[in-house]
This record gives C-alpha cells, structure tokens and sequence, in this order.
C-alpha cells in the first residue's frame, strides 16, 4: 500500500506526457486540427517501369608513345578522330565529355621506363537510341577499344510524377484503411501528405561485344536493345481516424 501511494503520481505524469506527445505528433496545426484527433501515419510507395529515352556510352581511349607529350597527342588524336565520326549522328559539344584524363609511364619487369601512357575517360550522350549501335560502331572505328557499359536513364523523370504520386497515395489509403478497420475504426479524411523526390534505378548494361570480326566487306552494324528501367516514389500520409 505505501509504494502505490508513492509512485501513483509518477505513473500518472509518465501517462500524461505519453498522451501529450501522441497528440502532438498526430495534429496538424497547418489545418487547425483537434490536437485531440486521432490519426494514422502510413508509409507508402509506387512503382513504375518505363521505357529509357536516353543512354550515357562510357569509353576509354589510351594514347602511348616514347615521350609522355607523344602520348597525350595520340590520345588527343583519337579524341578528335570520336567527335569528328560522331557529327554525322549529330552528337556534339557537351554530349561528349571528359570524365578523366592521367600520364603516366610505362615499365619493364626491372623497373625502366619503357614508355608512357595517357589516358582519357569518355562520356558520350546518346538523345536518340536508335543511334546507339551506330554510335559504337564509329567510335571504334575511331579507334576506340575499350568500351566500359552503357547506362539507360530518363531525360525528364518528373513526366511520371503526377501519376507515381497519385498511387503512392492510394497505396496508402487502402493501407491504412486495413489497419483501421481491424481496430474497428473508420479511416477518414486525409490530413497531410508529404512525398520524397522521384527515383529513378538507372539500368547498366554490360560492355558491349565487337562485331568486327566480320570481313571488311559484310561488317554487321552494332544493335544494341535499351531495357526498360524504373522509376517510383514514396509518400508520408497522415489520415483521421472516425
């Protein structure tokens, strides 16, 4: 009897500060809810796979020579030989970027120098993927003979908002609806809504395979088929509960 008299009190303000922080963290100032409502938080999603309508190519070109100038000309000879076979497919200027470029020399199993190596990293910017096969196919006629992968993507990812985030909410209504229903309540309306940026998973492809084997005479152009990717987003929905 003596310990509930000392500890009743306590309880009762660890449970009044419990109450206070639940409806503190369910009401909605913004729209003059009761801090007295109830509310349900959930957290939903959606997701969606939609065909790419662009590609970024990665290659490297190597330049050697016997003097480390010799062999950033030979790179920056090929570099130039990349844009000039890519005007025709009119991929241009900031279409074509350098990611990286290093010197450095070369050695022999006793450690002399034998010669050097200057080497570039490509980004190259297809708009069109139709293009994509003939693009690699120029470069590598350029002289290109290292190409990293090609990764598929979107140019404009917020074309799909709208439609992402109207079945991320519903996702969330019918989530919560089912948990209010199986505490025998009523979902009401809903009170916020807060959503994340689009993502969107970029899709790899793995290092193309060269055809040249072929004889100069029935060289086989390069296809290359894009896959689809996909893009979703998730929403934070606070709803009434009736």
């Amino acid at each position: 009897m003596y310990y509930h008299k000392i500890y009743s009190p306590l309880k009762l303000l660890i449970l009044t500060v419990f109450a206070l922080y639940i409806t503190t963290f369910c009401s909605l100032p913004t729209l003059a809810a009761s801090p007295n409502e109830n509310c349900i938080t959930v957290n939903a999603g959606a997701s969606m796979e939609v065909a790419p309508d662009l590609a970024y190519l990665r290659c490297n070109i190597v330049g050697k020579g016997t003097t480390a100038a010799q062999a950033t000309a030979n790179a920056a000879k090929v570099i130039n030989d990349v844009r000039h076979s890519l005007l025709g497919l009119n991929i241009m200027g900031e279409d074509i970027v350098n990611m990286s470029y290093n010197t450095h020399s070369t050695h022999d199993n006793k450690g002399k120098v034998t010669g050097y190596k200057a080497e570039t990293s490509l980004r190259i910017t297809v708009r069109d993927l139709k293009k994509l096969g003939s693009v690699i196919d120029k470069i590598t006629d350029s002289g290109v003979d290292n190409i990293n992968g090609i990764t598929y993507t979107l140019s404009d990812k917020n074309l799909y908002r709208s439609m992402l985030l109207a079945k991320a909410v519903e996702n969330a209504r019918q989530q919560a609806a089912v948990v209010a229903n199986a505490g025998g309540r009523t979902l009401g309306t809903l009170l916020s809504a807060s959503f994340s940026t689009i993502n969107q998973v970029e899709r790899s492809a793995a290092r193309p395979m060269f055809n040249k084997m072929a004889t100069a005479d029935s060289i086989v152009p390069t296809e290359i088929e894009a896959k689809n990717i996909t893009i979703s987003v998730n929403v934070n929905t606070v709803f009434k509960l009736l």
